[in-house]
């Protein structure tokens, strides 16, 4: 069952990373175009990496226990995060505001309220309620998670191959697979991971507005998809496609107002009795590290009860793999990823680790070519790379003329 315990649910230069978008995603590799030396450092901080993450982590990324928060929650089935969302979008479907249903429901429930990081954006709430039941919201959910799957087969098929479409439309079911799993189709993270991966899949097929609008969802469901989407913007802005850094920049600036208003109407709810339940910013502040980096690894569900080593030898390799291709899909979903993994590893509590969702729909489109990656490095790394250079310079300097 979907796990959720918490309040409300490189080894080649950088410039490499930001591709031009008419390049052909498969026809170049940075890796094939290494030095032997610079392959055989390469492997030799990949081998690194692999060793100190395997031994530094093999006793972390366990999975904290439930908090329980009512005597009711004891012998629940549902998480407490998960009962307290279906209770606001019932409650908003019957016709009540969501400022006053999530006020009552959170405090019912014994959550923090004087945050309004501990409010959720009311989007899910507002657009959830419109459905009729439960089991039409998830029928949408499974709905969507299909298109995305079939999205991510098309793209990988086109640019990567059929090995590589498969493998990762596998990882990528692990992600949406929670659409399925008990209550969490209420979640908002599960959503937002469905929209992000329909968004990556549009961007490797060159769909911009497609792009946009899924990424904007992922955020207005969710304001931690917000890395993916300033990364996105800025790839854009970098390869000056004015039009789609427009489209993202309006996006997001109007997601800030909405945030905004979004905090302005908590401020509105909150009385003095709610002092008790007080919480700041830096309660978020943890610094757990390569702890917490691990427990968001496994929001993939393939890999929810994995040792900690597989889980540090996905995420590693699943970088290398993101390295492997010179184009823009590798690009966003890199940097998006490392940029989330650096936040964890400062920002969130244990019972937060479904955070990982966010980051969960991109390394899949690296582990599909990590072993290609990894080969390349070894026949670099061997100068096989620079022989057959030097075999066909011949050909390649003849002059016709």
């Amino acid at each position: 069952m979907f796990y959720t315990c918490a309040a409300p649910f490189t080894s080649h230069r950088a410039s490499t990373l930001v591709s031009n978008p008419s390049t052909s995603p498969s026809a170049t590799s940075p890796i094939g175009e290494m030095s032997s030396s610079r392959a055989r450092l390469t492997l030799a901080i990949l081998g690194l990496l692999a060793f100190a993450g395997v031994v530094l982590g093999w006793n972390k990324g366990q999975l904290p226990q439930r908090p329980i928060r009512s005597a009711e929650a004891v012998d629940s089935p549902t998480a407490p995060d998960l009962q307290l969302y279906r209770e606001i979008v019932g409650d908003v479907h019957r016709g009540e505001g969501y400022y006053d249903a999530a006020h009552a429901r959170l405090v019912e429930h014994s959550f923090p309220t004087r945050s309004p990081f501990n409010w959720r954006l009311p989007t899910y709430a507002w657009l959830l309620a419109l459905l009729p039941d439960a089991a039409w919201i998830q029928a949408l959910l499974v709905a969507l998670s299909a298109v995305a799957l079939g999205l991510a087969f098309s793209a990988q098929t086109r640019h990567g191959g059929l090995i590589q479409a498969f493998i990762t439309s596998v990882l990528l079911f692990g992600v949406v697979h929670w659409a399925i799993d008990g209550d969490a189709y209420f979640a908002q993270e599960v959503w937002a991971a469905v929209f992000l991966i329909i968004s990556v899949s549009a961007v490797s097929l060159r769909w911009s507005w497609l792009a946009i609008a899924a990424g904007l969802a992922a955020l207005y469901f969710r304001e931690l998809a917000l890395p993916y989407c300033l990364v996105a913007c800025a790839i854009t802005a970098w390869q000056r496609r004015w039009r789609e850094t427009v489209g993202w920049t309006l996006g997001i600036a109007l997601f800030f107002l909405f945030l905004g208003w979004h905090i302005g109407q908590v401020h509105a709810q909150l009385a003095a009795a709610d002092a008790a339940s007080s919480a700041s910013l830096s309660q978020w502040l943890q610094v757990g590290g390569l702890d917490f980096i691990l427990l968001t690894v496994r929001l993939n569900s393939l890999l929810f009860a994995a040792p900690a080593a597989i889980l540090w030898l996905y995420l590693l390799f699943g970088l290398l793999g993101l390295t492997r291709r010179n184009d823009e899909t590798s690009t966003l979903c890199g940097l998006a990823t490392l940029a989330y993994v650096a936040a964890f590893a400062i920002v969130g509590r244990p019972w937060n680790f479904y955070w990982g969702l966010l980051y969960a729909p991109l390394l899949p489109w690296g582990v599909a070519h990590a072993p290609a990656a990894l080969a390349q490095l070894i026949q670099a790394a061997r100068g096989q790379a620079a022989l057959e250079n030097r075999a066909n310079e011949p050909l390649r300097s003849a002059d016709p003329a």
